[in-house]
This record gives C-alpha cells, sequence and structure tokens, in this order.
C-alpha cells in the first residue's frame, strides 16, 4: 500500500471496514480481573482513542479484539460483503533484540512479501514509497534492535499500513517518539482515516486525542464512558479525582 499522500489517493480505495461490537466482554488472568463487563460498539470508519489510567485495562482490551488473550462475552466483527477484510496491530513499545540480524529492509519485506528475505529481489515500489513517507529510507539496513524508540515506532507502523488494514490498532503509538515525528505519524493516520478506515488507538495525551479522534473510550477496570473527547473529558473534570486527570498531559 502507499500511504496516500493527495486526496485522489484517499477516494480510491473500496470500503470495507467492519462494524465492532464488544458485548459484555471480561478478561481475567490468573486471579487478577483486567476487565469487566465491557460492552462498546464501534461504528466503521471510527477513530477511537482509548483513554485512562496506567494499570486500567487499555491494552487488554486491544488485546482482547485481536484474540491474544482470553475473554469471556462476545466480540464481533461484522465485515460489508463477503470477504473479511485485514486488521493491522502496532503493539506497545514492541522490543528487538539488539543482535537480531534483521535489517529495516528486511522487516519490511517479511511484512508484505511471500519470499525468503535472502532472495534477490527487485526493488519494492511500495516499500520504497512507505519508507519515504515515514521518512525512514535513511537507515533501511540498519537492524531493528539499534533503532531509537521513535524510529522503532516508525518503522512498525510503516509496517502495518502496507498490509492495506481495513482496521489499525494502535497501543501508544507515540511514546518515545519527538514532537515532529508524533507530528509525521499523526498526518500519516489522519490520511489513512480519511479513506473510510478504522483506528482504535491507546493514547495518554488527550490533546491529540480532542484533536484527531472522533470518539473517547475511557477504561478504568472497565467501560467508565464513550462519547465525543470533550464529553469525556468535560465528564472527567467533573467527577474524577486530581489523580485520575494526570495523564491528560
Amino acid at each position: 500500500m502507499n500511504i496516500p499522500v493527495s486526496a485522489k489517493a484517499i477516494t480510491q480505495k473500496e470500503t470495507t471496514t467492519p462494524h465492532i461490537a464488544f458485548d459484555k466482554v471480561s478478561v481475567k488472568v490468573n486471579q487478577s480481573v483486567l476487565l469487566s463487563d465491557v460492552t462498546l460498539t464501534i461504528d466503521p470508519g471510527t477513530w477511537v482513542g482509548v483513554v485512562g489510567p496506567n494499570g486500567g485495562g487499555k491494552s487488554t482490551l486491544i488485546k482482547a479484539l485481536l484474540g491474544i488473550v482470553p475473554h469471556r462475552g462476545t466480540i464481533s466483527y461484522t465485515w460489508p460483503g463477503k470477504h473479511k477484510g485485514n486488521i493491522g496491530y502496532v503493539p506497545q513499545l514492541a522490543p528487538f533484540e539488539s543482535t537480531l540480524p534483521v535489517t529495516v529492509l528486511d522487516y519490511l519485506r517479511m511484512v508484505l512479501e511471500d519470499r525468503p528475505v535472502w532472495w534477490r529481489h527487485k526493488p519494492n515500489q511500495r516499500i520504497l514509497q512507505g519508507m519515504e513517507n515515514f521518512d525512514i529510507r535513511d537507515f533501511a539496513d540498519k537492524r531493528l534492535g539499534t533503532l531509537s524508540t521513535g524510529e522503532r515506532q516508525r518503522v512498525l507502523i510503516c509496517g502495518a499500513l502496507l498490509q492495506s488494514p481495513d482496521v489499525l490498532l494502535l497501543d501508544e503509538p507515540l511514546a518515545g517518539v519527538d514532537k515532529s515525528g508524533q507530528q509525521r505519524l499523526l498526518e500519516i493516520m489522519k490520511q489513512y482515516h480519511a479513506q473510510g478506515n478504522t483506528i482504535i488507538m491507546v493514547e495518554h495525551h488527550w490533546h491529540i486525542v480532542e484533536q484527531y479522534c472522533q470518539r473517547a473510550a475511557l477504561i478504568d477496570g472497565t467501560l467508565v464512558a464513550v462519547d465525543t473527547p470533550q464529553k469525556v473529558l468535560l465528564s472527567l473534570q467533573e467527577h474524577a479525582d486530581p489523580l485520575t486527570l494526570s495523564y491528560r498531559q
């Protein structure tokens, strides 16, 4: 997928985005209840900011949606048409072993192509364009384990979007990214969303949620509130203690 850089590109993608529903979803690991009785619907093409205190279950919600953790209750995707689409996922600060002999270009080829990376190959224009959009061409030959946090996040999001997902799940994608890098990533995600795709993004910074997200879901062991970011924030300001609001920064 060439990450869209023009209005023309944005209008060319056929929307295949699903309706997503959580029905009384709970997650328990050993004796710890991480999420309890979450009922939530996400309309196709919505950008949702998942907010809440540390340890409140935000990442668990994303993992349950992916099927990574077992859960009670029902999570359903209702896809338009006859075929299921794709789901992209960028985990929270995914580590890479520094000695792993895989470069940035190797990783992106593994994401997109079905041939071994050691085969001789012609340059893949989709990968080259993706690296250009994310400003990562200069370190295409660097090993993944030697990247800074911000560089790694750009590589992972680039890889996720190269798979042309209809739903993009992001767990604190801007963590460790400098201000200019954050702005670049947000603009790319904004254009991706403008194609009619869904983004579900765990994010601590309220100003980002307010500016970019259409809905905010406040998670603190359960679904506390879901509405526009402005209304969820107003509810927090009226009812929460000051410590709960600390992640607005």
